[in-house]
């Protein structure tokens, strides 16, 4: 189930106080009555006047990742910027240079480390199975839509491994003969079996950050979007 916070929840790496407004949901109270709650949200439009490269806010279970999104210019360019373009050393998330949010692989990038709980740390759970079970998806709020992500594949890649495939950082394939060898070499490198199915026609959302226990390898998820 997904579960909802009533509170904005305490930034580690940035603070977005200024672009949370209250928003109004129902909700079911101990006389049976409906009542009205206060529910504070990113405001997406308040965050694209501050920086029109956001193309939308990545969200988890309780908020454990609540993030603006950019579409990078390049691969290099937040790397150490903030939502304001001034050098921030977490950075901000950001999606492939290559692609786009309506590309059949989103691919996002975003930071982790071992000393604080930044933007991507909270990944890192996600190699134990047993976190999986209880969070399977994610969503991802652009200007027109909700999408809800379901995670397939969980994998450890290590880039010194000359025989360890990047093919995840591809937006696109020329086939989908192609593009099925992939889901299938995925899955079988994944950490654990998820049980998760992908076809041709699913488009896909991959996260990538640094592992924290080991600086030459990456935390990769994979995910399908779901309606």
């Amino acid at each position: 189930v997904y579960k909802r916070q009533n509170q904005v929840t305490a930034k580690k790496s940035y603070d977005y106080s200024d672009y949370y407004v209250e928003t109004k949901t129902t909700k079911k109270q101990s006389n049976k009555e409906n009542g009205e709650a206060s529910e504070k949200e990113l405001s997406l439009s308040l965050l694209q006047k501050t920086n029109n490269e956001i193309v939308g806010i990545l969200e988890f279970d309780n908020r454990v990742i609540y993030e603006p999104v950019v579409q990078a210019p390049d691969n290099d360019y937040y790397v150490r910027k903030n939502i304001k373009k001034e050098y921030a050393n977490a950075g901000i998330p950001f999606v492939s240079a290559d692609g786009n949010i309506e590309a059949k692989n989103v691919v996002i990038y975003g930071h982790s480390s071992k000393w604080s709980d930044i933007i991507f740390t909270p990944l890192m759970s996600y190699i134990n199975q047993s976190y999986y079970k209880e969070h399977p998806t994610f969503r991802f709020i652009t200007e027109n839509e909700i999408r809800t992500y379901q995670i397939f594949g969980v994998m450890n890649v290590d880039l010194n491994n000359l025989n360890d495939s990047l093919e995840f950082t591809q937006s696109s394939w020329d086939s989908d003969t192609a593009f099925n060898a992939f889901i299938s070499d995925s899955i079988n490198r994944g950490l654990y079996k998820t049980g998760i199915s992908v076809n041709t026609e699913d488009k896909l959302m991959t996260l990538v950050t640094c592992d924290t226990r080991n600086d030459n390898k990456r935390t990769v998820i994979l995910a399908k979007r779901v309606e």
